[in-house]
């Protein structure tokens, strides 16, 4: 991959996010993972409602999680989160899951798609508005 623009998420881990080991819950993940999609989105400079106003959405296509140190109640993780855009339908979005001393935890690759939210078919061709967006979120980092 190369050098992606990264957006952060700063998340504790809460006893609703554990089982009763005190181990963040394995769909604890993917909620984070859509905050943090959301957010890096927002910060692109779109919130997702005015998205949906246009009539479009941008499910999950494909995900994929790679546990790797369990992470505990009480810890404080960084959601680290870079996307890929082509001129393609599909964006993907790379994460890791990274403690306070940068230990990866856990990382993660989603694949979404944007979609009319109407007839729910795949849009080939993004719209201008939402490119000069998916190119914020994307653009390398200097």
């Amino acid at each position: 991959m190369n050098s992606c623009k990264s957006w952060k998420l700063k998340k504790k881990v809460l006893p609703q996010h554990t089982d009763h080991a005190g181990v963040m819950w394995h769909g604890t993940y993917l909620n984070w993972l859509e905050e943090s999609r959301i957010d890096s989105i927002g910060k692109a400079g779109i919130q997702y409602i005015e998205l949906l106003n246009k009539g479009f959405e941008m499910p999950v296509y494909k995900i994929e999680i790679k546990y790797l140190i369990p992470i505990m109640i009480g810890e404080e993780i960084i959601v680290n989160s870079s996307f890929i855009t082509n001129k393609g339908p599909r964006i993907k979005v790379i994460s890791n899951f990274t403690n306070q001393r940068n230990r990866i935890h856990a990382e993660a690759s989603i694949d979404i798609v944007l979609i009319n939210k109407e007839t729910f078919k795949i849009v080939r061709k993004r719209p201008n508005f939402l490119d000069n967006y998916l190119k914020n979120l994307s653009k390398a980092s200097k």
